[in-house]
């Protein structure tokens, strides 16, 4: 499976959520979401483009494994996921197969099925407060992506196809390298 999916920065989230509701979007999830991310302790997943997740949502954990690949305008990546029956018991299997967690990253998630996409609307806490609520409008091309966020009234200057690192890089870049 591929993902593609753009950030939406700068958002007005009464505005967006009055219009999912007037779209029709179901709610699927709101609450928190931990994100726990390996690799072994030479980096091989990161030097080649390659990321391990293991999340925790709700009562739902997944394993995911994504390969980067490249796309104009939206943030390209083959997926692959499972659910695991226990977070802690994955994590234990992971770091027994000699993997480290290189990041951890928690936030507060109101996820939206509009159709052929999910849009969720991000908050992080902690550590990447700093980072200003924001939507994220994942779909299985980049011409569905493109056609939602149109639905919800952005243009396509106003999709972002970032990382958490550009996000990091964009939020301490604009306070002056304050946070």
């Amino acid at each position: 499976m591929h993902e593609v999916e753009v950030k939406i920065l700068d958002i007005d989230r009464a505005a967006v959520e009055g219009r999912l509701a007037a779209l029709g979007a179901e709610l699927c999830f709101d609450g928190r979401l931990d994100a726990s991310f390996f690799d072994f302790p030479t980096g091989h997943l990161g030097l080649a483009g390659s990321l391990l997740r293991l999340r925790q949502e709700g009562n739902r954990a997944v394993l995911t494994f994504k390969r980067r690949t490249e796309e104009e305008g939206a943030k390209v990546r083959e997926e692959n996921e499972v659910a695991v029956a226990d977070f802690d018991a994955c994590r234990k299997l992971l770091e027994a197969m000699g993997m480290i967690e290189t990041s951890r990253v928690e936030k507060h998630r109101t996820s939206y099925r509009l159709g052929p996409a999910t849009v969720v609307i991000d908050r992080y806490v902690g550590e990447l407060s700093f980072i200003p609520e924001f939507v994220e409008v994942e779909a299985e091309s980049v011409d569905a992506v493109r056609f939602v966020a149109a639905q919800l009234g952005f243009a396509r200057t106003d999709l972002q196809p970032w990382g958490l690192a550009q996000l990091i890089e964009y939020y301490r870049s604009a306070a002056g390298g304050l946070t």
